[in-house]
C-alpha cells in the first residue's frame, strides 16, 4: 500500500472526510494515555485543510507545556505504536511516526513546546492554506509534480516543498513590514480617491435632476425625479462613509510607516492587530511598494531620517494638492461657461417662461457648484497645499537645530494633522505628475548633498 514517507513511495490522494475522523480518534487516544499531562493537540499539515489533496498521513502537533516530561510522553506514544524518527535537542522537538495497512490510518506526531517557532510555523502554514485558495491550489500542484518526479525519493520530495513553504512563511512574517504597509496605504488611498469622484458625480446627478425637473409639470415625472434624487442621495452617503473609512485606514498605515521606517520602532502586537484589522482594500500588484523606492533618504533610523521622510512626503503631497486644485478650477470654469452661454441664449430670446425655468435650473446647478464636493473641495485643496508647504519649509529649520527630539516630534505631529485634514487628491493626478516630480525631487536631493559635501 503506497502511503508515503516511511513506506517507501509517495502517493497524493484526493481529500477524504475520514482524515478528520482519524485525527479525532487518534488525538483522543493520545489524550487518554496522557491524562495526567497538560498538552495541546492540533491537526496540521495538508490533511487538516478541507478539500486539499495530500499524502494520506495525518500530521499531529502536540504542544507540551512541561518539557521535563517529554521523555515520558514519548514513552507513552511508543506504547501506542509510535516510533521515534527524529529527536532534536536544539529546538527542542520530537518527530514520531506510526504506519498501518488497515483503516486505522497512518500518523506523524510532532512534539514541541508551546509557541516555539517550529510549531508556530506549522499552524501558520495550515491557516494560510485554509484562507488562501490560490495558495492551496499551487501547493497541491507542486506536490503532485514532485510526487511524479520523485515517486520513491522522499528526501527530494520534502526538499521540493521546503522552498515553497518557507517562501510563504517569509511573506507571512513580513505581513506588517514597511513594504506591506506602504502597499496598504496606496491601496486604501486609491480607493478613497475613486470614491471622491463618485461623490462628486452623485451630487452632480442630483443637481441635474433638479435642473431638468423645472421644465416639467407632469406630477408623475416629478415624483419619479424625487425618488431618483433620494436614491442618489443615499448612494452619496454610502460613498462618503466608505471614503472616510478607506482614508482613515490609509492614514493609519502612513503613521505606522513613519514610526517604523523613520525611527526603527516596532508597534506593539495589539496595535499591529488593530491597524491590520482596519484595512479594507485588497493589495494588488499595482499597489505593491518598496521602502527604497518610496523614500529617497538613506539615513539610518533616526530623527534625521524621519525629518527627511516628512520633507519628501510633504513635497509630493503639496504638489498633488495644487494640481488637484487646478483641475477643480478648470472644471468649475467649464461649468460656469456652459451656464453663461445657456443663460445668454435664454435672455436673448426674451421669453419670460423660458427665462423663469432657466433661472430655476441655474440655481440647481449653482447648488452643486458651491457644494462641499466642488467649490468646497477646491478651497480645501488650496488651503491644504499652503499648510503642507509650511511643513515642507520647516524641515530646514529643524535641520539647522540638529534634528532635536522635540522639534522632529512636533513636526511629525503637525505633518500628520495637515495630511489628515487635506482632501484626497483626485485620481490619476499622481500618475500624471509622478515622473516630473521624481526628477525635480532628485535634483533637489542632489543639490542638498552637493552643498554639504562640496562636490
Amino acid at each position: 500500500m503506497k502511503l508515503g514517507v516511511g513506506i517507501g513511495s509517495i502517493n497524493i490522494a484526493e481529500h477524504s472526510p475520514s482524515w478528520r475522523k482519524q485525527f479525532l480518534r487518534e488525538s483522543n487516544a493520545i489524550r487518554s494515555a496522557m491524562s495526567d499531562k497538560y498538552i495541546y493537540i492540533d491537526h496540521v499539515g495538508s490533511t487538516s485543510v478541507k478539500g486539499l489533496s495530500s499524502k494520506p498521513i495525518i500530521d499531529i502537533l502536540i504542544s507540551l507545556t512541561d518539557w521535563k516530561s517529554a521523555a515520558e510522553i514519548v514513552t507513552k506514544l511508543e506504547g501506542l505504536g509510535y516510533c521515534i524518527s527524529e529527536k532534536c535537542d536544539d529546538v527542542p522537538r520530537y518527530f514520531l511516526t506510526k504506519y498501518s495497512s488497515n483503516d486505522s490510518g497512518c500518523f506523524h506526531v510532532h512534539i514541541c513546546q508551546p509557541h516555539c517557532r517550529w510549531g508556530r510555523d506549522m499552524l501558520i502554514f495550515r491557516n494560510e492554506l485554509e484562507s488562501d485558495s490560490e495558495l492551496a491550489l499551487n501547493y497541491v500542484s507542486l506536490k503532485k509534480q514532485l510526487a511524479k518526479n520523485y515517486y520513491e525519493d522522499v528526501t527530494s520530495y520534502m526538499l521540493g516543498k521546503k522552498d515553497f513553504i518557507e517562501s510563504r512563511l517569509r511573506e507571512t512574517a513580513s505581513e506588517f513590514s514597511v513594504n506591506k504597509l506602504l502597499a496598504h496605504q496606496r491601496a486604501e488611498s486609491d480607493k478613497a480617491e475613486r470614491l471622491q469622484i463618485f461623490m462628486m458625480l452623485a451630487q452632480l446627478l442630483i443637481a441635474l435632476t433638479a435642473a431638468v425637473s423645472v421644465y416639467s409639470r407632469d406630477n408623475k415625472y416629478l415624483f419619479l425625479a424625487a425618488i431618483f434624487g433620494f436614491i442618489i442621495m443615499l448612494f452619496w452617503l454610502f460613498f462618503s462613509k466608505a471614503q472616510q473609512r478607506y482614508r482613515s485606514s490609509g492614514d493609519q498605515a502612513r503613521r505606522a510607516v513613519l514610526i517604523m521606517s523613520g525611527l526603527g520602532l516596532e508597534p506593539p502586537a495589539g496595535q499591529k492587530l488593530r491597524i491590520s484589522d482596519g484595512f479594507n482594500a485588497t493589495i494588488s500588484k499595482k499597489t505593491l511598494r518598496r521602502e527604497e523606492d518610496h523614500f529617497s533618504s538613506r539615513e539610518a533610523p533616526s530623527y534625521k531620517r524621519l525629518s527627511e521622510m516628512i520633507e519628501e512626503s510633504s513635497y509630493w503631497t503639496r504638489d498633488l494638492q495644487q494640481a488637484s486644485a487646478k483641475v477643480m478650477i478648470i472644471t468649475l470654469l467649464f461649468l460656469a461657461a456652459i451656464v453663461s452661454v445657456i443663460g445668454g441664449a435664454a435672455i436673448a430670446s426674451l421669453e419670460s417662461n423660458s427665462l423663469m425655468s432657466l433661472s430655476r435650473a441655474m440655481i440647481a446647478i449653482m447648488i452643486f457648484v458651491i457644494s462641499s464636493d466642488s467649490l468646497g473641495l477646491l478651497l480645501a485643496y488650496r488651503s491644504s497645499a499652503v499648510t503642507i508647504d509650511e511643513i515642507f519649509k520647516r524641515v530646514e529649520n529643524v535641520a539647522s537645530r540638529g534634528y532635536s527630539e522635540s522639534d522632529v516630534l512636533l513636526l511629525m505631529s503637525d505633518y500628520n494633522a495637515a495630511i489628515e485634514r487635506a482632501p484626497t487628491p483626485l485620481p490619476w493626478i499622481y500618475k500624471f505628475r509622478q515622473r516630473r516630480l521624481s526628477l525635480r525631487w532628485q535634483a533637489y536631493v542632489e543639490a542638498k548633498l552637493s552643498s554639504k559635501t562640496g562636490i
